[in-house]
């Protein structure tokens, strides 16, 4: 560990929160710049810290952090992580800091970055962008995608329920319907309704 030494006293604590999200889940890819965003986006709702130094605006898809960008740059020049096509991974290098970073924080916190990442990592551009511009609507007024988001906002809410995503209650309010409006929906689609 001592050739990482200086590597690990000279990571902010952004560049921190995107090895341990990489570290997360086996060490599982992220899907690509957009997940990588919004997944930090949304840890930032959780950690003050983050949010703080993050800097999350409303941009052309959502919640934006050119902060975040810049310091995920970094991580690719000193080589901790890699893309593979569009998909995000650690390096063997940053696989080593990742887990000496991850041993040192909570298990609690750990787990929030977890589920976060098995919640997001795996959805649709529509179904991710569906998710964050209805549940955080003050970040969608510079998107270029909310009209169309808008569109479908029913179908991405039935996929994010269906995949057990979120509740019936998240679902229909981003299907911008009622709970009992809902429903009936899902019976109409010959779908179970489960709370």
């Amino acid at each position: 560990m001592k050739k990482h030494e200086n590597i690990l006293k000279d990571l902010s604590s952004v560049q921190k929160y995107i090895l341990v999200l990489l570290r997360s889940n086996n060490f599982e890819s992220v899907k690509g710049n957009l997940w990588l965003q919004k997944e930090l986006f949304l840890l930032s709702q959780t950690y003050d810290d983050l949010k703080e130094e993050s800097e999350f605006e409303p941009y052309f898809l959502g919640p934006h952090s050119e902060l975040v960008e810049d310091e995920f740059d970094d991580l690719l020049q000193v080589d901790l992580v890699i893309k593979v096509g569009n998909k995000i991974k650690l390096t063997n290098s940053g696989k080593e800091i990742a887990d000496f970073i991850s041993k040192k924080i909570k298990e609690e916190d750990r787990k929030i970055v977890s589920d976060l990442k098995e919640f997001i990592n795996d959805l649709s551009e529509d179904d991710l962008l569906g998710f964050i511009y209805f549940s955080y609507p003050e970040m969608r007024k510079e998107s270029i995608k909310f009209n169309k988001i808008k569109q479908k906002r029913q179908i991405i809410a039935l996929n994010l329920y269906r995949k057990g995503k979120i509740s019936i209650g998240k679902a229909a309010e981003i299907a911008g319907m009622t709970i009992e409006a809902f429903t009936n929906f899902l019976k109409h689609k010959n779908l179970e309704v489960y709370h």
